[in-house]
């Protein structure tokens, strides 16, 4: 038979020697991507399904990383952010003045140094310091000084009852004749005319404040009536809003922190700023903030200081983009290696019609790109669209929130959209590499497996994880650099990444005894390693972060356990009372009588608890109220073995050194760090308490022995060190204050010996570290205060309902406290963490069990015509998600127990000696939670096997298989 077929016509357009399509080469290459992302598209629509699981691990990494990315940069609140709030249509806040003058960045808060000590600053023409900033004459001399208006703004804190509560009110004075735009607006009613009415805020609301009425503040002790006239938004610097506002300064004007506005036509320069800074004035100027200076402008300190930073952020924004770009890559790696594998037979027929390797390629890269880029920018649009609706509902319901800053940090949030679409085709290169060796016919006939195991790449797997291992412990035992421990942390993870493909052909082998469902599956993941082994790395990755975070958690908490200092002997409690009118009277200078505060404090107890216990305690302190710098002022320490009376009040060698680390007048020699010498005393590290006799006799955390020496007039020391031969040498006598340097000079000193004994006092805590009675106090003429009662229940522990009962009649105005032992407080943060990763494993698990069971959907038809059930066909899909759970979590837990152990040296080895304060460097405390991790190695395989095997419920069609 023949067939017969018109000549083919004559072209003019000369004929391509390789007989492809005209063009250059650059067209060509674009006419092959534009082909195949158009058939990626098309792909991706018809295919809902796996399209829909591949944006699953793809947005899951990238809108989480753009929703933190996003939310930490709308919490850090720049100095343009605070504009309308700080200074509404002002210029610039003027503070202070300092007795130095002062260098700053654009913003005071942010960037500031006080320079030379001994550079004072300017006075001000006609500024008096002795006198409230606010006065009129101090805002006019300020108004000379920087031109235009200015207005004085003034915080500070009264008290108001609330029932049988009395409880703080932040108060704003300003001048509201004046339109301060989105700093302060009415919401109902009238602003105050007058100090002796006022308007209330939705923070003051939230906190028992009425709309309207009289009400009652108080400070000092006195009481002064007002009446809210309305409500209005109003807010201080920072952004945060106080509970009233009037005009006028209720109570003392002193009481007041004052800030000066300035209002004028002309923005306030760096220039001026510099220039106001010599007066040691902190300037907030909004033209300064919106245009800060260049580092060339900034004075040499600030100017390191903004380097540092600016290098730091540098850091960890590269360390981010490399963790971004490992986990998306893992996570997404199992779709697109499944989603070739199922493309196998199409891309077959497209090489057997000559298709070249590098159109196949393309074909699965396009359809990466598009199911990436489009992944992570619906991620990212949805992750920022869900943070900005949260926060405007915050805001909407808690106007005073802090919380109301919205910044998208456009260059963070494109870089996390690109690493991910770069993660996406890196995931997806992997599949596409192995194209050039495709079989054609064995795919063709449905007999394609992964060729034979590479036994370089799991050896050179293991080298580099042993070395990367070593060299992370290395570098975070000699405290390296970021660089260092983050190339050998990756080392040590890629290298494992390297060993799954021997792992899963071993396991493979080793199934031979196993049931019939398990057998299967797990040589079917060893057959079929291009499916299974990104799956497989892909939890590796995600079980090694979960213990390496799991084992920093846990060690961290466990020092915080052993470093544990109780406040109070087991079951009972202190009751602390410092009312507002005694801070006043402390702020104004005057002497505060301790002992009536702790009589009130007793009347407290007595009234809300009668049944409890109560007992004073005080400490031996020398009170140096009302004195100038220069007054000698009375000490009265404890004198440890090796010091002398003088050096417990300078510290001793330890506390003598220069900035250099040298003892004065001998460069280059060392103190003794564990010789310090102010360890114990009323200017110590720790005070000496003082309770009664009856109190200490009755006490049950005291030995007999302990009982009998302070019974005769002796002291408890906490540290048994300061003992010597039954007695401890106590120094008394004065210092003063060198005003030039800062050093405390000694006075003439005298020594006692009393009576002593050491033994763990339950008080480390409340910073006690000796102990006396009331009669030995007394009969030295050492001076007691203190505002703290001691709290004991005769029947048992001290009970939550009355601890809170307490509470709440002390209000802000002191603390209830009962020593309930070491309590840990990141039980919540563990159940997250673990409860995260394994919901995160889980579902890489179960989407590529999914994919995997969609691609082996004629081997399943092929065991039902042989007579397989559907039970058989559940076992067998949940075999194959609980192997590579498996598989991944066992090494994926083994491998992150190496930067786990790494995480715990900078976390835990060191510390701060209580007793002393030095730095003290220690062997790192290793906790590793191995029952929770244990849980996860069963749990996730488990409840994957559960999941599929519940998934399978139709019988699937059977059909003439062609091999």
């Amino acid at each position: 038979m023949t067939t017969l077929t018109p000549p083919r016509a004559q072209s003019s357009v000369p004929e391509r020697p390789d007989g492809g399509p005209s063009g250059s080469r650059f067209a060509r290459w674009r006419a092959s991507w534009r082909v195949a992302l158009r058939m990626a598209w098309r792909d991706a629509r018809r295919h809902r399904g796996r399209s829909i699981l591949v944006f699953v691990m793809v947005a899951l990494p990238t809108g989480l990383l753009v929703g933190i990315a996003t939310f930490a940069s709308s919490e850090t609140v720049t100095g343009a952010d605070r504009i309308p709030l700080s200074l509404g249509p002002a210029r610039a806040a003027v503070t202070g003045p300092d007795n130095q003058s002062l260098q700053q960045g654009a913003d005071p808060d942010q960037a500031m140094s006080f320079g030379e000590a001994d550079r004072a600053a300017k006075a001000i023409p006609g500024f008096d310091r002795d006198v409230s900033s606010g006065a009129p004459s101090n805002v006019a001399a300020i108004q000379r000084l920087t031109g235009g208006e200015v207005v004085r703004v003034g915080t500070t804190s009264l008290r108001h009852r609330i029932g049988d509560r009395s409880v703080s009110a932040d108060l704003m004075v300003l001048d509201t004749s004046k339109r301060w735009g989105d700093k302060a607006h009415l919401l109902s009613g009238r602003w105050a005319t007058g100090a002796r009415e006022v308007v209330v805020t939705p923070y003051g609301i939230s906190r028992g404040m009425p709309t309207s009425g009289a009400v009652t503040l108080s400070s000092a002790g006195q009481e002064y009536p007002v009446t809210v006239v309305g409500t209005a938004s109003a807010f201080n610097g920072w952004g945060g809003m106080p509970d009233v506002v009037t005009t006028e300064p209720i109570a003392q004007d002193t009481l007041y922190s004052w800030q000066w506005l300035v209002l004028r036509d002309t923005p306030v320069t760096y220039t001026e700023v510099k220039q106001l800074n010599t007066y040691g004035l902190r300037v907030f100027s909004a033209d300064v903030v919106r245009h800060p200076p260049t580092d060339a402008e900034l004075p040499p300190e600030l100017r390191q200081l903004n380097g540092y930073q600016q290098d730091q952020l540098r850091v960890l924004v590269a360390v981010g983009a490399v963790m971004l770009f490992i986990v998306t890559t893992l996570l997404v790696a199992p779709a697109f290696a499944v989603s070739a594998s199922r493309q196998r037979r199409t891309l077959a027929l497209a090489a057997s019609n000559g298709a070249e390797t590098r159109q196949l390629r393309r074909k699965v890269l396009a359809q990466a790109l598009v199911l990436g880029a489009g992944s992570a920018v619906v991620s990212a649009v949805l992750a920022v669209g869900a943070l900005r609706l949260a926060q405007l509902w915050w805001v909407h319901h808690r106007p005073w929130t802090t919380h109301r800053y919205f910044d998208l940090p456009v260059a963070a949030v494109s870089f996390v959209v690109v690493c991910s679409v770069l993660s996406a085709l890196v995931a997806a290169m992997i599949p596409a590499a192995r194209l050039g060796r495709l079989d054609i016919v064995g795919v063709m006939r449905g007999q394609s497996v992964s060729p034979r195991l590479n036994t370089v790449a799991p050896v050179l797997g293991a080298v580099v994880a042993v070395a990367g291992g070593a060299g992370l412990l290395w570098a975070v035992r000699t405290e390296q650099r970021e660089i260092p421990i983050v190339a050998t942390g990756l080392a040590l993870v890629l290298g494992a990444l390297l060993l799954v493909p021997l792992l899963l052909v071993g396991a493979g082998r080793l199934a031979s005894r196993l049931p019939v469902a398990p057998r299967l599956a797990t040589r079917d993941a060893a057959r079929h390693r291009t499916r299974s082994v990104p799956t497989v790395t892909a939890i590796v990755a995600g079980a090694i972060a979960l213990t390496m975070f799991s084992i920093g958690l846990a060690s961290d908490t466990e020092q915080r356990r052993r470093e544990y200092q109780p406040r109070a002997a087991a079951g009972e409690g202190f009751f602390n009372y410092y009312p507002s009118d005694a801070a006043a009277e402390s702020g104004n200078g005057q002497e505060v009588d301790s002992n009536a505060i702790a009589d009130r404090a007793v009347q407290i107890v007595r009234r809300v608890t009668p049944h409890l216990v109560v007992s004073p305690l005080g400490v031996v302190q020398a009170s140096g109220m009302g004195m100038t710098d220069t007054d000698p002022l009375p000490v009265i320490n404890v004198v440890p073995p090796g010091c002398t009376p003088e050096q417990t009040i300078n510290g001793g060698p330890a506390g003598m050194v220069d900035a250099g680390g040298a003892l004065p007048g001998a460069p280059g020699a060392r103190p003794d760090p564990s010789l310090v010498c102010n360890v114990v005393g009323s200017i110590g590290m720790r005070q000496v308490g003082v309770l009664s006799a009856a109190d200490l006799a009755s006490a049950p955390w005291l030995s007999a022995a302990q009982k009998s020496v302070v019974a005769d007039g002796g002291i408890l020391l906490d540290d048994p060190k300061l003992v010597r031969a039954g007695t401890a040498q106590v120094a008394t006598g004065s210092y003063t204050t060198d005003p030039a340097t800062g050093m405390q000079k000694p006075g003439p000193m005298r020594v006692a010996s009393l009576p002593a004994a050491g033994g763990a006092l339950p008080f480390d805590g409340q910073s006690l570290g000796a102990l006396v009675s009331t009669d030995t106090a007394r009969a030295r003429g050492w001076s007691v205060s203190g505002q703290t009662v001691l709290l004991r229940d005769p029947d048992g522990a001290i009970s939550r309902a009355d601890q809170d009962a307490l509470s709440e009649a002390v209000g802000d105005e002191g603390e209830a406290y009962v020593e309930r032992g070491f309590q840990r407080d990141d039980r919540v943060v563990m159940l997250a963490l673990f409860g995260g990763f394994a919901l995160l494993l889980l579902i890489v698990t179960l989407i590529s069990t999914a994919l995997s069971l969609a691609e082996q959907r004629a081997d399943l038809g092929t065991f039902a015509a042989v007579g397989a059930t559907r039970g058989t066909r559940r076992r067998l899909a949940a075999a194959q998600a609980s192997v590579v759970a498996l598989i991944g979590a066992v090494l994926g837990i083994a491998v992150g127990l190496v930067p786990g152990i790494a995480l715990t040296y900078p976390l835990t080895s060191q510390t701060w000696d209580p007793a002393t304060g030095i730095e003290v460097h220690r062997a790192p405390i290793i906790e590793i939670p191995w029952l929770p991790l244990a849980a996860v190695v069963v749990g996730v395989p488990l409840v994957a096997a559960l999941l599929s095997y519940a998934a399978i419920r139709k019988a699937p069609a059977m059909t003439r298989r062609a091999d």
